[in-house]
C-alpha cells in the first residue's frame, strides 16, 4: 500500500514582489515578479487530508490522474477545457500573420494559454503584498570593445570579435545568449525577438566578460542584449537574467 509522505508549510496569504532592472528601459525602469512557491499534486492531497481527516489519498490520486489524462486528451483533440471553474485552457496559433497568410513558428506552431475565471481572479486579489524588494543579481554591461580595432568607442566590425565587460555575465541555459537588437532613432531596442541577430559563437566567457562574434550581415545601430539563466554563476534557474548595452554602431 502506497502512503503519501509529503511535508509542507502553509503559506500565510502574503507575497513578495521582486523588482528587476528593465534592460530595455523603453517604459518602466523596473519590472516585477511575484515570488513563486510551487506546490505539487501530492501537497494538495495532503492538505485535503489535513482538512478532511480520513480521506483516501490513493483514491484522490487516482482521480487526479484520470482528470489529467482527460484534459491532455481534450487538448490533443483541439478542445478548450474549463478546469473545475478555475479558468480555461485553450489553444492559440503561434507565428506571423501577413494579411491572411499565416507563417507558423517552426518549433511551436500552436501554444496553450490559460484564462483565469472570475473566481480565480477574486481569490488572487485577496493576497497581501508584504514586501517589495530590488534584485541585486542582475547582469551589468559596463564596457564594449571591438577586438578587431581594439577601440572602446561603441563601434564594432561585422564578422569580427567583440568583448563585453561588466558583472554577472556568465552565460547559461539553452535560451540564453548574446544578441544584437536593432535600435530606433531614440536608441530604444526593438523588443520583437524575430528582428534580433544572435551572435552565434562565444569564444571566451567569465563572470566579468564575454567574447563573441558580430554576425556578417549586421550593419547599423544596435544594442547588445545579454540573457542568461544562471542564478549565481553555477546553478540554472527558470527566470532569465538580462542586460542591455549602450547603443553600438556596426560597420562592414
Amino acid at each position: 500500500m502506497s502512503i503519501l509522505n509529503t511535508t509542507f508549510n502553509d503559506s500565510d496569504g502574503n507575497g513578495r514582489i521582486t523588482l528587476y532592472v528593465n534592460p530595455f528601459k523603453n517604459g518602466s525602469q523596473f519590472y516585477g515578479r511575484f515570488e513563486r512557491n510551487t506546490i505539487t499534486t501530492e501537497t494538495l492531497i495532503a492538505r485535503i487530508q489535513k482538512r478532511k481527516a480520513g480521506t483516501n489519498e490513493l483514491a484522490v490520486q487516482q482521480i487526479a490522474g484520470f482528470l489529467k489524462q482527460e484534459i491532455l486528451e481534450a487538448l490533443e483533440k483541439g478542445e478548450a477545457v474549463n478546469v473545475m471553474d478555475l479558468g480555461t485552457l485553450y489553444i492559440v496559433p503561434n507565428g506571423k500573420f501577413n494579411g491572411t497568410n499565416f507563417e507558423p513558428d517552426e518549433k511551436s506552431p500552436l501554444l496553450v494559454k490559460f484564462t483565469p475565471s472570475r473566481i480565480t481572479r477574486g481569490t488572487v486579489e485577496r493576497i497581501n503584498i508584504k514586501e517589495i524588494r530590488i534584485a541585486e543579481n542582475s547582469p551589468v554591461i559596463t564596457d564594449v570593445t571591438d577586438l578587431y580595432t581594439g577601440k572602446k568607442d561603441l563601434t564594432l566590425t561585422a564578422g569580427r570579435t567583440a568583448l563585453i565587460e561588466g558583472q554577472r555575465l556568465k552565460l547559461g541555459g539553452e535560451e540564453g545568449g548574446i544578441f544584437l537588437c536593432p535600435a530606433d532613432e531614440k536608441g530604444n531596442a526593438v523588443q520583437t525577438e524575430d528582428e534580433w541577430l544572435k551572435c552565434p559563437v562565444v569564444t571566451r566567457n567569465t563572470a566579468k566578460s564575454a567574447e563573441f562574434y558580430i554576425p556578417d550581415d549586421a550593419e547599423g545601430k544596435y544594442r547588445i542584449f545579454f540573457r542568461s539563466f544562471y542564478s549565481n554563476g553555477i546553478s540554472l534557474c527558470k527566470s532569465a537574467k538580462e542586460a542591455l548595452s549602450d547603443v553600438v554602431t556596426v560597420i562592414k
